[in-house]
């Protein structure tokens, strides 16, 4: 009797150890923080089923978490485990103001491996938008693909080099709604003195708060493919200035003017989980062509690749037409 009994045991342990783990729907977004191993606080929201794949979403430049919010609370967190975070000096993420903190590539690379570590994240769906990709890339470069399941690269570049073609730099894939605003974002003046792209000496107010904002309106105006409604403008507007001008310029100045141009052209040749690459046909900031481009350097390398151009849409596919974006998503997980 005691023998059986034990044999029961034994196998009610084993059906347990057996059994899926048990499911666990979070209700709306759950926020946290993680520390990267610079000491920097990284702001995280989880959201969807546990359970379910894991997706980590990576904002682009002066954007936040808030970015995903229509996948983040959409039918996707219906099945899928999704997590978002701001990148530092970005969102409710901390923004120390020594430029030390954004120039170098391992910087970027640890915070998403934080993420990853912090949550116990394997087999993850690794999503990069705009700058955003720049970061994912940075992660692959240092930490390799034992963690990740795929790579989507969103409106994506994979360097920044503005050197132009016949000065040794790469072809230009950067697009007006860059070019033109990422300077007055960060309180420097666009183009000539006597220019005004910026809109505001005629209004006099041309101070470096006054630049910003002017550059960051016409950065968000050019963003979609149509205009945005009133509302979405004033949410992404107000997202956008929680990032200061001192972080945005070094991001752009301090990360790769003066520390020199960054070429993930190399790391692109490493990949070989599946990638996904999705771009706007209009999109006026990151050029489709990059993610061509992307797709060449991957496949020549072994991996292996989907590109789909939306027709129609501009830079943030994901807010323009969440209901495309998110199928088009969901099929590439599933598929992995």
């Amino acid at each position: 009797m005691k023998r059986m009994t034990t044999l029961l045991a034994a196998a009610a342990a084993a059906l347990t150890l057996a059994m899926p783990a048990s499911s666990e729907q979070l209700a709306g977004l759950v926020p946290s923080t993680v520390t990267s191993p610079d000491g920097v606080s990284i702001a995280v929201v989880e959201s969807g089923e546990t359970t379910g794949p894991a997706v980590l979403f990576v904002h682009g430049f002066s954007q936040s978490a808030a970015a995903w919010r229509k996948q983040m609370l959409g039918d996707l967190a219906k099945t899928h485990h999704l997590i978002a975070f701001d990148l530092r000096g970005h969102g409710y993420s901390a923004k120390p103001e020594d430029p030390k903190h954004y120039v170098s590539s391992k910087l970027w690379a640890d915070d998403i491996a934080a993420v990853i570590a912090e949550k116990g994240l394997d087999d993850v769906v690794l999503v990069g938008w705009s700058y955003g990709g720049l970061p994912v890339l940075d992660y692959v470069a240092e930490h390799g693909e034992g963690k990740l399941a795929g790579l989507v690269f969103v409106a994506t570049g994979y360097n920044l080099d503005l050197r132009p073609p016949d000065a040794g730099g790469p072809e230009l894939v950067l697009g007006p709604g860059v070019i033109e605003n990422t300077g007055p974002m960060a309180g420097i003046p666009a183009g000539p003195p006597d220019a005004d792209l910026d809109g505001c000496a005629a209004a006099g107010t041309c101070g470096a708060y006054g630049r910003q904002l002017a550059g960051t309106k016409r950065f968000l105006e050019m963003v979609p493919g149509s205009p945005m409604s009133e509302a979405a403008m004033a949410e992404a507007l107000a997202y956008n200035l929680q990032t200061p001008p001192y972080v945005r310029r070094a991001m752009v100045i301090d990360r790769f003017v003066t520390g020199g141009p960054l070429d993930h052209a190399p790391t692109l040749g490493t990949i070989k989980v599946p990638a996904l690459l999705l771009h706007g046909a209009k999109d006026q900031h990151v050029l489709p062509r990059s993610t061509e481009i992307m797709q060449e350097l991957i496949e020549a390398g072994g991996g292996t690749t989907q590109r789909i151009v939306l027709e129609g849409i501009g830079h943030a596919p994901f807010l323009e037409d969440p209901a495309r974006f998110d199928s088009a998503l969901k099929a590439f997980v599933s598929g992995l």
